[in-house]
């Protein structure tokens, strides 16, 4: 019997620790893929069980099925890594779908021969799919409890509230103006109108999300030069999540503190959020489950876009979401990291969702498919500039002296493959990488600002101007990290040059 445990939890746990191993440093997610993980080994011997008449009699075939019907029902991603690799190494791009087929096919087969009974073996497959994808909803759902309540310092009713927007992939303007033929003087102006300084010079302190969001809410560099540590790694995780850094900040002087989820892996309210906005829990979960199956190409038909369809129903609701009424007259202070206008490309100037066919990705095709991908991006950036500034106009009317930030983690990638090390990536796609949008309202501390603030920097400013506080500044520092090189960060300051 031992021969066929070891191999069921091996097929079971082995990739969830894959993805959460040292050296994928975007694996912000452990808890919840080892807790999925262990749900499918658990609810699968246990359905096995409860259907199989011979399982007592033949546990060592019971259990092969069990292992079979996981590998093939619940690891589809492990199966389109191994495609991906043979059609990278092979130059045979349609080995990429054919050999996840023939993985899968050949394992469900393997179930119907160990089972004797290919009917036990669709029953079983489908009934662990249900099981699980309920638990994983409900999973999610627990891995984010409701946060205690916290005796903080008395706030004042007039202090300001405070917004941090993070518009993924918000490229600067003259970059958008040189290489997009795009002006976006309008917003920039509009902008000023309420008060806010442009950082024309802003950068990036990285150049990939989960480590440019995770140090400005840090409010100080997570990954040093070098290799990623395990304690970088946990210190992103913590920040991430505002369970330290500029959110608990504002928790420990008295404000309410909000978090907007989104689809992105990274993007969980911690136990010291106060109020966590998940709208679209249900669609994320299910999306995120499907991925793990081997109706991830049907979950993909159905709905193509689920990673971002959540930040775009925020960025509607945005106005709604930092102009809803104090709770007991404390201010408050909101996170909101929108996916758009990174792509998919699914939004038009009018912010009317575009056909399926008309959706446009970034890739390294150049040509008449990259200017047509800039394009779409110039739309979608549109979209988002009229929600900003209706969301802006609820805010600064509700409270005049309203503390914000606004931000792009990175700039664009019309022309980044992220599977490059740094050396093979071309200069203008890392150049177009590290402009960010940047902007700063803040009230009675203008004379702190400067046009060529990183984010980092940007957060602290929050801080001190909205609590009074004296952070000193930190070099404006850009970092690159190598994701085909497992996780090494470079320092590129003196190569993007401001």
């Amino acid at each position: 019997m031992a021969l066929w445990v070891v191999p069921m939890i091996g097929a079971v746990l082995l990739p969830g620790l894959w993805w959460t191993s040292a050296d994928r440093p975007f694996a912000v997610r452990p808890d919840l893929v080892m807790t999925m993980t262990v749900f499918v080994a658990v609810v699968a011997v246990a359905m096995l069980a409860a259907l199989s008449n011979g399982f007592r009699r033949r546990i060592r075939w019971s259990l092969g099925v069990t292992a079979s019907v996981v590998i093939a029902g619940f690891q589809w991603r492990m199966f389109t890594i191994a495609g991906e690799s043979v059609a990278d190494s092979t130059g045979m791009a349609l080995a990429a779908d054919v050999i996840p087929v023939l993985l899968a096919g050949g394992l469900l087969w393997l179930t119907v021969r160990l089972a004797g009974d290919w009917q036990f073996a669709v029953l079983s497959a489908t009934a662990m799919v249900v099981v699980i994808g309920f638990l994983g909803v409900a999973t999610l759902g627990l891995m984010a409890p409701a946060p205690p309540k916290y005796e903080a310092n008395t706030p004042r009713t007039d202090d300001p509230d405070v917004l941090l927007l993070v518009l993924d992939g918000y490229g600067r303007a003259d970059w958008l103006t040189d290489e997009y033929g795009f002006t976006n003087a309008d917003f920039l102006e509009a902008l000023e109108e309420r008060g806010f300084s442009i950082a024309t010079a802003a950068t990036p302190n990285y150049g990939y999300t989960f480590a440019s969001v995770g140090t400005m809410l840090n409010m100080d560099y997570l990954f040093a030069p070098g290799e990623i540590s395990d304690i970088e790694r946990t210190q992103m995780r913590a920040a991430l999540t505002g369970s330290t850094g500029l959110l608990t900040t504002f928790d420990e002087a008295g404000y309410e503190t909000v978090y907007i989820e989104n689809q992105w892996g990274g993007s969980l309210c911690g136990g010291a959020i106060d109020r966590c906005i998940r709208d679209g829990l249900v669609e994320r979960s299910l999306w995120t489950l499907g991925q793990m199956t081997i109706l991830a190409p049907v979950a993909r038909m159905i709905q193509p876009e689920a990673f971002h369809t959540v930040s775009t129903q925020h960025l509607m609701a945005l106005g709604d979401y930092v102009a809803a009424p104090r709770i007991d007259d404390a201010p408050r202070i909101t996170f909101a990291h929108l996916l758009v206008p990174h792509h998919p490309l699914l939004l038009n100037a009018d912010c009317t969702s575009r056909s399926k066919d008309d959706r446009t990705y970034w890739s390294g095709e150049g040509g008449a498919a990259l200017e047509a991908r800039r394009s779409s991006y110039v739309e979608q950036v549109k979209c988002v500039n009229s929600k900003t500034l209706e969301a802006l106009d609820r805010l600064i009317e509700q409270n005049p002296e309203a503390v914000i930030m606004i931000t792009g983690d990175h700039g664009p990638g019309s022309r980044l493959d992220v599977n490059l090390d740094y050396t093979d990536v071309a200069s203008a796609a890392i150049d177009e990488r590290m402009k960010i949008l940047s902007a700063y309202r803040l009230p009675g501390c203008e004379d702190t600002f400067r046009i060529d603030l990183t984010p980092v920097n940007g957060t602290r400013l929050l801080a001190n101007c909205a609590l009074g506080m004296d952070l000193s500044s930190l070099p404006d520092e850009n970092r690159w990290i190598d994701l085909d090189g497992e996780g090494i960060v470079l320092d590129i300051t003196d190569r993007v040059g401001g």
